[in-house]
């Protein structure tokens, strides 16, 4: 039987450590990963729940003014439509002035949330 050289034994410890250094910065990598990943689906689940109940109220208050307008016009069909042509005008503006400041916002929340800098 081969005696074992001395100076494998420290080699075969080191390779052993690096070998267990890489796995555990690997499995932290991972967690990472899944941890911004969490964060961004929380993020989004909430906004989406909060602009569903946003949209709601808008959609009554839309409603409870057409039919204020209407009322006071005797006639809801033109209440209707001015509350329309009110929200048109809302959409309009927000495409011609906001769009692309509400699109650079959201661009910068998710690249902050991915990187894990979600703090905000």
């Amino acid at each position: 039987m081969p005696m074992e050289n001395t100076n494998d034994q420290p080699l075969n410890l080191l390779k052993d450590q690096v070998t267990e250094y890489i796995e555990l910065k690997s499995e932290q990598a991972k967690l990472g990963v899944i941890e911004n990943t969490a964060k961004v689906t929380a993020y989004f689940s909430s906004a989406i729940i909060i602009i569903s109940l946003l949209m709601f109220c808008l959609l009554c208050l839309l409603v409870a003014g057409s039919f204020f307008l209407g009322q006071c016009l005797h006639n809801y069909g033109l209440g209707f439509l001015i509350s329309a042509g009110i929200f048109l005008l809302i959409l309009l503006l927000f495409l011609l002035v906001w769009r692309k400041k509400t699109e650079t916002s959201i661009i910068n929340k998710i690249i902050n949330l991915t990187l894990g800098d979600g703090n905000n």
